[in-house]
């Protein structure tokens, strides 16, 4: 059962991230101000938040700092490949995809550095989208780094808060233990008592009214006290019973949440 929970599991990570075939970016058309701008575009598999995130960090690390333009993420003078001779504006649209909630639409439309997007050609005769596509096409395996160590983050909170859990019972399971042999110890005592109880009222058999009374009440009370007992004892020993299943069944999921883990950690190392 282990080994097909490990199968299902990989098989699942395959086919959401690049192990699977890579996205690729694509020519498409942009509306902006009344004009159709000829842009890149690239599906991307991942939440729109995480997408953004991972594409302001990769631009931070080259030196750049975005900032919001009519609608979109703006880089200024940033060279599309190693053979620009001159640098590009890059406004980044990061949009969830319409028809799919879990994929994200990223679309990078390059101008040249101050350029204003409405004098830019409608269409590109330069090639400058087609190097925005390919400037995509280098962000993806970043983008699916950045999202692995999102889920590894992510997952480290759940292991955590079981690890949490499995503490509490643990605590709960010792208390539990204690309270136990407390009251073990308070049975045995309590029933020593009802013995020199019952010594003391055959000594007294011929003791007077008031006396036997007296000795029959204290009888009734340790009686009383060791029917309280066994009730406390029953149910602390049941309490005991359920804490460890749950112990046990934490366990069993630390187990797999670990399993998860360590499958987002070897998705990272072979991508």
């Amino acid at each position: 059962m282990k080994k097909i929970f490990i199968l299902t599991l990989s098989l699942f990570f395959f086919s959401r991230t690049g192990f699977a075939q890579q996205p690729q970016a694509y020519e498409s058309r942009l509306e902006y101000q009344k004009t159709m701008q000829q842009v890149a575009a690239i599906d991307i598999p991942y939440q729109n938040g995480v997408t953004e995130d991972a594409i302001n960090e990769y631009m931070s690390k080259k030196g750049f700092k975005g900032s919001g333009s009519k609608g979109f993420t703006l880089f200024r003078g940033v060279k599309l490949d190693e053979t620009d001779t001159t640098s590009s504006d890059l406004y980044f649209k990061i949009e969830r995809k319409k028809k799919d909630r879990d994929f994200t639409v990223i679309t990078l439309l390059a101008t040249r550095t101050n350029m204003d997007i409405l004098t830019r050609p409608t269409m590109d005769s330069s090639g400058q989208t087609d190097k925005a596509k390919a400037f995509l096409n280098n962000l993806v395996p970043y983008i699916d780094e950045h999202n692995t160590d999102v889920e590894v983050g992510k997952q480290q909170e759940v292991i955590k808060k079981n690890q949490k859990k499995i503490n509490g019972l643990i605590t709960d399971s010792t208390d539990l233990e204690k309270k136990i042999r407390n009251l073990l110890s308070d049975q045995a005592q309590n029933k020593s008592d009802i013995l020199a109880q019952t010594s003391l009222i055959q000594n007294n058999v011929s003791a007077d009214l008031n006396v036997k009374n007296k000795d029959q009440k204290k009888m009734n009370k340790l009686l009383d006290e060791q029917d309280n007992i066994a009730k406390k004892l029953r149910k602390a020993q049941a309490d005991l019973g359920e804490t460890k299943t749950d112990l046990t069944n934490q366990y069993k999921e630390a187990d797999r949440q670990q399993q998860i883990l360590d499958a987002i950690r070897a998705k990272k190392k072979m991508s």
